[in-house]
């Protein structure tokens, strides 16, 4: 990662945390609107290191090609991609158009057939779709904090039976040629199951060139956003229960409902685990936040937690801000140069990653988020990154589709996926932890 911009990424998080330390130590606690804007800091930076770790990425194989001239000048084959989707959807779906809209598509098609030679070295059109799906996925996959964090694979059918697990091998004494005892080391598997999510970006059409042009950064940045935010939100809140879901307690919510439909997706996630399925790995800390609440995450993860590089943190963005003046918290300016940063890592507590996800809110005193109503707690959630897996069925799609009737472009963008932990019996899992009911942040 280039030295220059880490740099200037540790000085930012030491001011925050130099901030926060001189109000807390006058015993003042920064105002809420303070905290909002430190927390948009954050999130700034988290999006800086994941730019860092792109560049990182794409150096060893040059800088990412680009059309160097023409309407589509500084367009990569990602943006190339998504305005060849449009020029298709167009083509498909004639209906109404013009004899000058279809001389303006034919122009479309030649600049876009030309940009793409120039950036896909002479191999035309016919490798978008490719170049598209890899580097869609690789900018999510770089993007998201948590799924990045996880085992991820590709699944060949859907359900999957993945094998997790060997049974111990016995040891014996031996004796000089005499067969040793064999042992028939037990199996076990888990059934990953993928479940789609679709979302839709409806625009105004307009043929004119330009304008698509202008659109493409907005609708490049708005896609890969989304689906980094909503892949992690489902990791870390699915809750297949309608009433009384984690995220929306004392309502009951539907696979309609905007912004809240995609938890009921099909799995429970992270949170689910310690707050309803396994409820000895929750604690009510109630309390503000302290070495003990890391601490007591990683006693009740036992074997669990015994690895540092194993494991990971993760809280919301108050709890974090507040969290600076633990003594065994480091932040990125602690670090040293050759430190390994994860996805979304801001800091360290006794060599476990700590991860800031704003996928991960403010609760209400019992660790569920009340719907409707902003939480004023905060939580810890502890967990070891092997014992979990995440699957794809499908990876990320684009594709779009002209609807005359509105017309409109709709960008619609899904994928299928699947979340297991490898306990045979979830209720007696213990590599995850969450402390709830952080007061004071």
């Amino acid at each position: 990662m280039e030295t220059a911009i880490l740099d200037a990424i540790k000085t930012e998080i030491a001011g925050i945390k130099a901030f926060t330390q001189t109000h807390l130590d006058a015993g003042i606690a920064p105002l809420t609107e303070e905290t909002d804007r430190l927390g948009v800091l954050v999130l700034q930076l988290q999006a800086r290191l994941q730019d860092a770790q792109r560049a990182d990425l794409a150096a060893p194989f040059g800088a990412t090609p680009r059309v160097r001239d023409g309407a589509y000048a500084g367009m990569d084959r990602l943006d190339l991609a998504i305005a060849n989707s449009i020029l298709t959807a167009q083509q498909d779906n004639p209906t109404g158009l013009s004899p000058a809209t279809r001389g303006a598509l034919d122009e479309w098609r030649i600049n876009i057939a030309a940009a793409m030679d120039s950036v896909t070295a002479g191999s035309g059109d016919e490798l978008v779709p490719t170049n598209e799906s890899s580097e869609l996925w690789r900018d999510v996959n770089l993007a998201t904090k948590i799924m990045s964090l996880i085992r991820t694979i590709s699944m060949p059918t859907n359900p999957f039976e993945l094998p997790v697990d060997l049974g111990d091998i016995n040891f014996y004494p031996g004796t000089e040629n005499v067969a040793a005892k064999s042992t028939s080391p037990t199996t076990a598997k888990k059934t990953l199951t993928a479940y789609e999510l679709v979302g839709e970006v409806p625009w105004s059409y307009d043929l004119d060139e330009d304008s698509v042009i202008s659109m493409m950064e907005e609708v490049r940045a708005l896609v890969l956003r989304n689906a980094a935010e909503i892949i992690d939100d489902v990791i870390l809140n699915g809750d297949t229960t309608a009433a009384n879901n984690i995220n929306a307690d004392g309502a009951t919510i539907t696979t309609s409902d905007a912004g809240k439909a995609h938890w009921l997706l099909g799995f429970d996630g992270m949170r689910h685990l310690p707050l309803i399925s396994a409820t000895g790995q929750a604690n009510n800390h109630n309390a503000a936040v302290s070495d003990d609440m890391f601490n007591e995450n990683r006693r009740n993860m036992g074997k669990y937690a015994v690895n540092p590089s194993e494991c990971v943190h993760v809280m919301d963005i108050s709890t974090w801000l507040i969290s600076q003046t633990i003594e065994n918290m480091r932040t990125l300016d602690k670090f040293g140069p050759k430190a390994t940063i994860l996805n979304g890592q801001l800091g360290a507590h006794e060599g476990i990653p700590v991860i800031v996800s704003e996928q991960l809110l403010k609760t209400a005193s019992d660790g569920k988020v009340t719907d409707g109503s902003a939480g004023t707690v905060g939580q810890l959630l502890t967990f070891n990154r092997s014992q979990w897996i995440v699957g794809f069925k499908r990876q990320i799609t684009l594709e779009t589709v002209r609807d005359p009737q509105k017309r409109q472009n709709i960008i619609v963008v899904s994928f299928r996926i699947a979340l297991q932990q490898r306990e045979p019996t979830i209720a007696d899992a213990t590599h995850i932890a969450l402390q709830y009911n952080i007061t004071g942040v």
